[in-house]
């Protein structure tokens, strides 16, 4: 155990999760994993947590320290928890944290989005609530493995409360000690603006149209709409009291126009009918731009599409969910052909990330 005698745990044991328990776990802390998925659980447990990329580990972890609950928490009684879950099922792990972490506990959201903090600390609290930029990615190759596919270091921290920056300060260098350089940010609302609107910029506009993100920048059309959503998150943290340089829309489009052939999980998630992130990205912005009276027409326009679209797939998965049996569904991932030992109807596919599109009858 490190001397700073910290129990942390991580609900979620992704890519970003992950690799998070594994260096803390590298460096001496107590970590404790949380996941759903049995197999990927039990692949570390029998050949450690396996991170290839562009850092390479393989980290030990033993039995004790893998579970499948959040109410397994309960006897280990972490200090801090860390939140990499994605933001839909974010309302469904901080009530069950609730119900078995002590008051004492520090809560950090690990997480993509803008505002996950804020309902952290209409939970726990400002004083137990802290946020994480992550600025590393991956992807999950089979149970137990990850790729990391990039890290532009540092990662950013900081505290709701200003009277929590020291412990902030302190976690922080947790993180960059075990290998992952992490710097305390004094306003983490720059840094998280900076990524929120970049991702909102053409994640949702990718969502609705199908088209990867290098797609989306070359077509004259949707370039001009990325680069009006970008204006438009830019206006909403100017009304904040939020400023970024000068250059900072042109440095958005420049960095979007370099994402290749990739599709964002939003565009992903819709597909495979997962709900989407939209609530703590184009939603928010128009949520804040209503209270702060900036005119926002793009995100307006993008977040209402992504929601009529999570409407219908909910749609879909309630009606697949009550009618499975008579439909003859398979708990099967078209992507990856995992099949899924759970008795729910409509889960998650472990390995994407996202709900089984169910074959039928096989087929």
């Amino acid at each position: 155990m490190n001397n700073n005698g910290y129990k942390i745990a991580i609900i979620g044991a992704g890519p970003s999760g992950g690799i998070l328990g594994a260096f803390l776990s590298r460096a001496g802390n107590n970590v404790t994993l949380v996941d759903v998925w049995k197999d990927h659980l039990s692949a570390i447990a029998e050949k450690g947590f396996i991170i290839e990329g562009v850092k390479k580990l393989n980290v030990a972890f033993s039995e004790s320290s893998l579970k499948l609950s959040i109410s397994e928490l309960k006897e280990f009684e972490p200090d801090l928890v860390f939140i990499a879950v994605k933001t839909p099922i974010l309302k469904r792990v901080v009530k069950d944290l609730k119900e078995i972490i002590s008051k004492s506990a520090l809560v950090i959201s690990y997480q993509n989005g803008i505002g996950t903090e804020d309902f952290l600390a209409e939970n726990f609290g400002a004083e137990r609530s802290f946020r994480v930029i992550i600025n590393y990615a991956g992807n999950l190759i089979s149970p137990g493995k990850v790729k990391m596919t990039f890290f532009n270091p540092p990662n950013y921290l900081g505290s709701v409360s200003p009277n929590q920056q020291d412990k902030a300060k302190e976690m922080a260098k947790l993180i960059s000690d075990s290998g992952l350089s992490t710097k305390f940010q004094k306003n983490i609302l720059t840094a998280e603006w900076k990524k929120g609107i970049l991702n909102s910029s053409l994640s949702g506009l990718c969502a609705v149209t199908h088209m990867t993100m290098k797609e989306a920048m070359q077509f004259p059309n949707t370039r001009n709409i990325v680069s009006n959503l970008i204006q438009e998150g830019i206006d909403v943290a100017n009304s904040l009291g939020i400023e970024f340089n000068t250059y900072f829309h042109e440095e958005c489009m420049n960095y979007l126009m370099k994402g290749g052939h990739h599709k964002p999980s939003m565009l992903i998630d819709v597909e495979s009918r997962t709900p989407t992130e939209v609530e703590f990205l184009n939603l928010k912005i128009v949520e804040i731009a209503e209270k702060q009276k900036v005119k926002v027409p793009y995100n307006n326009s993008i977040k209402s599409i992504i929601e009529a679209i999570d409407f219908l797939n909910g749609k879909d998965r309630q009606y697949i969910t009550e009618n499975v049996e008579l439909l003859g569904f398979e708990q099967r991932c078209l992507t990856c052909s995992h099949v899924k030992d759970c008795i729910d109807a409509f889960t998650y596919c472990p390995l994407h990330g996202h709900v089984f599109p169910f074959k039928v009858n096989g087929k």
